[in-house]
């Protein structure tokens, strides 16, 4: 009798061979560990978010990266705009690395110490840097280095330098100044003297002879003597010099050549149409910064934004002062502050709606507090605004704009409530404002009142939105083409990016697939997504063409091109 098993054994074999015969020698993916991450993208998904217009130029992370080697850093990275490029910033070392954001070519690599954003005599943004001497220089967004100090002491002030006397200090400013410029050249020298400026005694009357007597030697007076009421330099623009006495005053001097040292307006805390009370002591003027003036509405265009300012700036800004938070695409989160999933939802809509309703109170306060007589359009007349805050510890601090050429005053604004009174030689600058050049809108934080930061209109002074207190979550990091990009604090704890509206404070988008890490003023982005860092925005000859002209083009716009050949080199 045979047995059922054998025919039924050699069958299953018979399968098992044709099923081997098909499929060659092919051998099943050993499974991937679940403590393997899996593969970083290389392909951009979704939509770029709002603002940002190109196409993708290259990605930062893993195999074919088009990057520096910096950007492998174990304990991370962060990225700042400076104009038209990237600086890459090591978290565990003096490490920096400037990089062309259309190209990728390596500006400038080197071992540093970062002291933070400037701006030259232009109001372009510049990196402040100290070597491992701890001799300071400056680099300009194309990795030159702009500035080095002639002598030990000498420090960089928005496009020229200052050497100060000798023991110089916050208590002792009295002395000899020299202005160079920032090749080493002297443009000014002068004499800051005790008891100048905004320092004269109130109660020495002088006699009819005295007055007569300084009448008749005015033409012959010194221009050293009548540069004695002066001051100590705080901020300058171009040919603009700004000089703080110590006190209420602020005296402009010229730097141009066929007129150097010359007064060209003066402000002071007395003057009556700053609305200033008048009992108590008299504020110190803070100058904020230096601004554009409002272009025409007839003309076509708008300006670049490169304060993210930062300025931001200012970088400063820069533009603003501040900068971006520390991000690794190696995290769960890009940055400190880097959202998970965007799911924002009601609580930008409660926060868009509060600042309307904050915008239309604060309008109010603004035109009920403008500077009489001041004239809104008188902003079309300049190019540039001086823009000043007058604080005291326990009132509301005051804001003017100043047309940088006359001095004419063009607004007053009394602010939500007090703020931090600054030391009177303080360099122009307040920690945490960001400028959207595109709009003219600045962000100004406020320490007390029932605002914690006012977006004003710097044409007008009109105060055109704010943040209240139920608004806190909101955390607003640079601006960029009439928007303001920052942070929201959901209810469960996590950071999702918001994009603002520049003059009405309204949501762009609540639903952003990628963070913006950083913009520049050339409108290149990197976009965090998936632990991959994108290169966004327009194509290199677009940047390139009208500057360097047909010859150049082909070797300025190479992404490849080796950084050893470029010409600037790191400091050790």
């Amino acid at each position: 009798m045979r047995s059922p098993g054998v025919p039924q054994a050699f069958t299953c074999g018979l399968v098992v061979l044709l099923v081997v015969g098909c499929t060659g020698d092919t051998e099943a993916p050993e499974p991937r560990p679940e403590d393997e991450p899996a593969p970083l993208p290389t392909a951009f998904e979704g939509d770029p978010p709002p603002g940002i217009e190109g196409e993708v130029l290259r990605y930062l992370h893993g195999d074919g990266a088009e990057a520096p080697d910096l950007l492998d850093d174990p304990l991370g990275v962060r990225i700042s705009p400076v104009e038209a490029a990237f600086l890459i910033s090591s978290d565990g070392e003096d490490r920096h690395l400037l990089s062309d954001a259309a190209t990728g070519a390596t500006l400038w690599e080197g071992e540093a110490r970062f002291g933070g954003f400037a701006e030259d005599g232009d109001g372009e943004r510049v990196l402040l840097m100290a070597g491992t001497d701890d001799v300071p220089f400056v680099l300009d967004a194309r990795g030159e280095r702009v500035w080095s100090p002639e002598e030990a002491g000498d420090t960089y002030l928005d496009g020229v330098a200052v050497r100060y006397p000798d023991e110089w200090g916050f208590d002792e400013p009295h002395g000899e100044y020299t202005v160079l410029d920032t090749g080493g050249d002297v443009l000014w020298e002068y004499e800051f003297a005790d008891g100048g400026a905004g320092e004269d005694d109130p109660g020495d009357d002088p006699s009819e002879e005295a007055t007569s007597e300084d009448a008749e030697g005015d033409e012959d007076a010194d221009p050293a003597d009548e540069a004695a009421g002066t001051g100590v330099p705080v901020a300058a623009r171009e040919d603009l010099l700004l000089l703080s006495d110590g006190g209420a005053g602020l005296q402009a001097r010229s730097l141009d050549p066929d007129s150097t040292g010359d007064e060209l307006w003066s402000v002071s805390g007395a003057d009556e149409d700053l609305g200033l009370s008048a009992s108590g002591p008299l504020p110190a003027p803070q100058v904020v910064g230096v601004y554009p003036a409002a272009e025409d509405a007839d003309e076509d265009g708008s300006e670049d934004s490169g304060d993210a300012d930062g300025d931001s700036e200012p970088g400063d800004s820069e533009s603003g002062d501040s900068e971006p938070g520390d991000s690794e695409p190696g995290d769960s989160e890009p940055g400190d502050s880097e959202p998970g999933d965007s799911e924002s939802g009601d609580a930008e809509d409660e926060a868009s709606g509060d600042g309307e309703d904050a915008a239309e109170e604060d309008g109010e306060r603004s035109a009920s507090d403008s500077a009489p007589g001041s004239d809104a359009d008188a902003a079309s007349d300049t190019d540039q605004v001086v823009l000043l805050r007058w604080a005291l510890a326990e009132s509301p601090s005051t804001l003017s704009a100043h047309d940088a050429d006359s001095g004419d005053l063009l607004w007053t604004l009394r602010e939500p409530g007090t703020n931090p009174v600054g030391h009177p030689f303080d360099p122009a600058g307040l920690t945490g404002s960001l400028h959207d050049a595109a709009t003219g809108t600045l962000m100004l934080p406020q320490a007390s009142g029932e605002a914690t930061a006012i977006a004003v209109d710097t044409a007008t002074g009109e105060v055109l939105w704010s943040l209240e207190d139920d608004d806190v979550s909101i955390s607003l990091a640079f601006a960029h083409d009439g928007l303001f990009y920052g942070d929201i604090r959901t209810n469960d704890g996590r950071d999702e990016q918001l994009v603002l509206d520049a003059l009405t404070m309204d949501t762009v988008s609540d639903d952003l697939t990628s963070y913006v890490e950083a913009v520049t003023g050339s409108g290149h982005a990197v976009l965090v997504r998936d632990r991959q860092r994108f290169v966004y925005g327009p194509p290199p000859q677009d940047d390139t063409e009208d500057e360097d002209g047909a010859g150049d083009e082909d070797e300025d716009t190479d992404p490849s091109a080796d950084p050893s050949e470029e010409p600037s080199e790191g400091e050790s």
